[in-house]
């Protein structure tokens, strides 16, 4: 089987050389910025999004990117090709900016030039009883800062959500809710919360420090087009625990029903504004990524 390849750079190399130097700052400091997003049978899913969202990232992180969102348009297809993701199969796409070369000084003032990778690979589904039972979530006591300003990124620091999630692991449920500082709802670890009461959509706002997916612009777009009203809160735990359904969002996992939050059972899983989420996502996606 052929050795997968990586876009570093400014080449296509072998994943096995696609080497950064350890002096990198996103190695030492988790200075970089990064999106993760689907590609349908070669086809990426609003991929010009997601360029928007991490350059609006690299300016607040005072990061110059290393080429412009056309040319990193150019090498996603040419990557996808080069793996053979194309024709029918589907496609896990990473894009990070490092900081680049950590002589100077440690503030946002960068010396050198940032570096680029993409990263391609076959989509590896959940398991499909998930979207039918649903995921078990945990409400952790790792919180989001709301007024930190990696609350709105997609940087390198990921760690408070890696640890939420062990959290979740080691209680025995399938991943976890964090809330902020100030107790209100925020988002999972790498996905964006939605919840069903009295057939409205709930979701948190902007000042709830987390970050805005793709795919909640999508869900929220596909909702309204279908008639389901949608509001964004700024709630505590109590609107987790009086909901009739929820689910999670984002590229990877598109619409995740969940089935509980801590001891509080969904009244359905997944529920029927739910199933219409899921179905008007899919169909969403299908025209988007379709000729």
């Amino acid at each position: 089987m052929p050795e997968e390849l990586t876009f570093l750079n400014g080449e296509i190399v072998a994943a096995s050389e696609a080497l950064i130097p350890v002096s990198d700052r996103a190695v030492l400091y988790g200075d970089s910025v990064f999106e993760t997003l689907r590609s349908y049978s070669g086809r990426p899913f609003r991929l010009h999004k997601h360029l928007e969202r991490l350059f609006e990232g690299c300016r607040l992180m005072r990061l110059e990117p290393p080429m412009p969102a056309a040319e990193i348009e150019v090498a996603v297809a040419e990557l996808l090709e080069a793996n053979g993701l194309d024709a029918k199969i589907d496609a896990y796409v990473r894009i990070t900016i490092t900081g680049g070369p950590t002589a100077g000084p440690k503030g946002l003032r960068r010396p050198g030039e940032a570096g680029i990778f993409i990263i391609a690979h076959p989509y590896e589904a959940p398991p499909p009883q998930d979207h039918e039972r649903g995921i078990s979530v945990t409400i952790s006591g790792i919180k989001r800062n709301a007024s930190s300003p990696l609350s709105g990124i997609k940087s390198g620091n990921g760690m408070d959500g890696m640890f939420a999630r062990q959290e979740a692991y080691d209680r025995g449920f399938d991943d976890a809710v964090m809330l902020t500082s100030a107790g209100n709802v925020a988002e999972g670890p790498s996905w964006n919360v939605f919840m069903v009461k009295d057939s409205e959509l709930l979701t948190p706002n902007m000042g709830c420090g987390f970050l805005p997916g793709i795919t909640r612009e999508a869900i929220i777009e596909v909702s309204l087009e279908q008639g389901l009203p949608v509001k964004e809160i700024m709630e505590g735990t109590d609107a987790l625990t009086s909901c009739e359904e929820a689910f999670a969002t984002a590229s990877t996992i598109e619409v995740m029903p969940i089935s509980q939050f801590g001891t509080h059972l969904m009244t359905f899983c997944p529920g029927p504004v739910t199933r219409q989420v899921m179905q008007a996502y899919r169909e969403l996606v299908r025209r988007e990524t379709t000729g």
